[in-house]
């Protein structure tokens, strides 16, 4: 006999099909009804199946605290730093937006990396004796998409950009938090979180991750690029599942803004009740 719902009785007939042709005899088939959700005892959303499922559960995980922190002796407790990245598309920066209104200082890492490049700024020069001055534009300003042409289809190059950026991004990050004081909960949003191991300078890591066909459209969508040109920019950068490795809090866009926000309120709450437990 074969137990199944009543939504998968097709495989079910499937299987009975490839049973005559090798000379067996079919099995009965007990469709069986699926048991609806009750959504009213639980912490759920619009997006989830009516019915129980293992794919509401998983959607109920997100915004959840996954791991515990582990203490972070190298840095001060307070401020409380929270580091935000994901892959490239995938909403950081929505998410980031929506915990600086719930009350965090937050600081967008890719900012500070486009203000490096500006004339007279730490970087300017390192990076035109790198990669010369084909990357300036006629006012002698560094033009991105040109540097992001090279780097991003040659990892040579952009190990190279990132050993003259990286180390300046994270002095001024290090410069920008002691001077904050009026806030408790300080939120790093940088892509290059894991890459540049600045998890170590951080007491959480949260991460948003989208499946990589929905990034590829969105970076399109976003970036006026190619598709060749958006999956070279997220194949430079680790996979959803080293990001997931590394996440205390895990987030997911993939949804409406509704579900992200019910996500972030989540995290906020839980994260709120663990700071108060430290200061």
């Amino acid at each position: 006999m074969i137990i199944l719902s009543e939504e998968t009785m097709k495989g079910g007939e499937l299987i009975n099909e490839k049973r005559v042709k090798a000379g067996l005899r079919p099995l009965d088939i007990l469709p069986v009804p699926l048991l609806e959700e009750d959504k009213t005892t639980s912490d759920c959303c619009d997006e989830e199946e009516q019915k129980i499922s293992s794919s509401n559960y998983r959607m109920r995980l997100l915004g959840t605290l996954l791991k515990p922190p582990q203490p972070n002796n190298n840095i001060p407790s307070c401020p409380y730093i929270i580091g935000l990245t994901g892959g490239i598309a995938s909403g950081k920066s929505s998410i980031a937006n929506y915990l600086k209104d719930l009350g965090a200082f937050v600081i967008n890492a890719d900012t500070l990396a486009h203000r490096l490049y500006d004339i007279n700024q730490p970087a300017y020069q390192d990076i035109i004796d790198v990669f010369g001055p084909s990357i300036l534009t006629t006012n002698n300003e560094v033009d991105r998409k040109k540097l992001g042409a090279i780097v991003f289809n040659n990892k040579d190059k952009l190990e190279q950009l990132n050993t003259i950026i990286w180390p300046l991004i994270l002095q001024r990050v290090k410069s920008i938090i002691e001077s904050t004081k009026d806030h408790n909960i300080v939120v790093l949003e940088a892509a290059v979180l894991l890459s540049a191991n600045w998890q170590y300078h951080c007491h959480e890591i949260w991460v948003s991750i989208i499946p990589p066909n929905e990034a590829t459209k969105r970076l399109q969508e976003r970036n006026n690029l190619s598709e060749k040109q958006a999956l070279d920019r997220i194949n430079s950068q680790p996979s959803n599942c080293e990001y997931v490795k590394n996440a205390n809090v895990l987030f997911s866009t993939l949804w409406s803004y509704n579900f992200t926000h019910v996500q972030i309120k989540r995290a906020w709450n839980s994260l709120l009740s663990r700071v108060s437990s430290i200061h």
